[in-house]
């Protein structure tokens, strides 16, 4: 549906070069939810441009239905990106119109009859929720309701492609939220694959079905939401993820923890799908002679599958204990606690 093939982007301010899309790779299936995450500067919002050619890659393809829409004329280019709707962070409606013509606006430019905008406007304020303010002005409107209008005027031109840019950065959680229930229910009622780009990582928990991770306008880490959450591999990724996922134990319980007498090891264990039924502490409490003692646990859903992590403290003599964590190693994922918590 969307290809980046080996894209590049630099700007030249004050006679310096800055890269802002380094060599980026990456292909987005058809109906599919797909975020980019990464800091602020990481070169995240130049590549969703990228796709609408509002910003031209240097070098590299931009694929959009096996159409490289650097080679299209400007009239071709033109109608690709009447396919391609996007929503912004401040919403961006004309605050001298009314929601109804904000919305029915892109239809007016391309010279649709009058009683077919009606037709279609009233249909897009019923699907997003805000029949009843056709007539109002942007002024009058919460942030939820701004980007409500947004989302349906992005929708005017049956799109094939939503484009969000931070769509979520200028409101609360609650109405993230509901707007996020809605770009949901946008994918799955008009079959539009959507790119969403934000510096929130419970964003793309909620909504996405898979996320790249960007740093210095490379794509450092690419995964479905399940795989990178569970397993994240680099440490800007790792620093995301805890944002949402916090298993970190506070450094007082560590201190008692690691001043205890006797021999001892702290143990993260990982959970996944089935693994997460497993009665495997009270396995290990029987078979081996060691005092367990767990000092953090969570489940959480990812993409309607089941993980959980455990932190917990093992006691007893070393040999028991290397046992113990054999046994353990043998059934889930585990890796050893230093003093630091990590």
């Amino acid at each position: 549906m969307i290809e980046f093939q080996n894209i590049s982007k630099t700007y030249t301010t004050n006679d310096r070069k800055i890269t802002a899309v380094d060599q980026v790779n990456l292909s987005i299936d058809r109906g599919e939810i797909f975020g980019v995450i990464g800091f602020s500067g990481a070169g995240k919002s130049t590549l969703i441009r990228c796709v609408n050619l509002l910003e031209r890659p240097d070098i590299g393809k931009v694929l959009v239905n096996h159409n490289d829409l650097l080679s299209l004329s400007k009239s071709e280019l033109i109608d690709v990106r009447r396919k391609i709707g996007m929503i912004f962070q401040h919403f961006n409606l004309l605050e001298s119109k009314t929601v109804f013509h904000n919305v029915g606006f892109p239809l007016s430019l391309a010279g649709v009859p009058r009683a077919k905008i009606k037709q279609k406007v009233e249909e897009l304020l019923a699907f997003v929720g805000l029949a009843d303010k056709a007539d109002h002005y942007p002024e009058q409107l919460s942030g939820g309701q701004k980007q409500r209008v947004g989302i349906a005027r992005a929708l005017a031109t049956d799109p094939e492609i939503l484009l969000c840019d931070e769509a979520t950065s200028a409101l609360d959680p609650q109405t993230t939220s509901s707007i996020l229930d809605l770009l949901r229910k946008v994918r799955d009622e008009y079959h539009i694959t959507i790119l969403m780009i934000t510096h929130e990582m419970q964003v793309i928990k909620e909504i996405c079905d898979r996320v790249a991770v960007m740093e210095e306008g490379r794509v450092i880490e690419e995964g479905s939401i399940f795989d990178v959450f569970s397993n994240p591999q680099q440490q800007t990724t790792k620093n995301f993820v805890k944002t949402v996922m916090n298993d970190e134990l506070p450094q007082s319980v560590m201190d008692k923890v690691t001043h205890s007498q006797g021999n001892s090891a702290i143990y993260r264990l990982t959970f996944e799908n089935d693994s997460t039924e497993m009665p495997l502490i009270s396995e290990v409490a029987k078979r081996y002679d060691v005092h367990t003692n767990i000092l953090f646990g969570q489940i959480v859903e990812l993409q309607g599958r089941p993980f959980g992590n455990l932190v917990v403290e093992l006691r007893g003599k070393s040999s028991d204990i290397q046992q113990a964590y054999q046994f353990i190693n043998s059934r889930v994922r585990v890796e050893e606690v230093t003093a630091d918590g990590h």
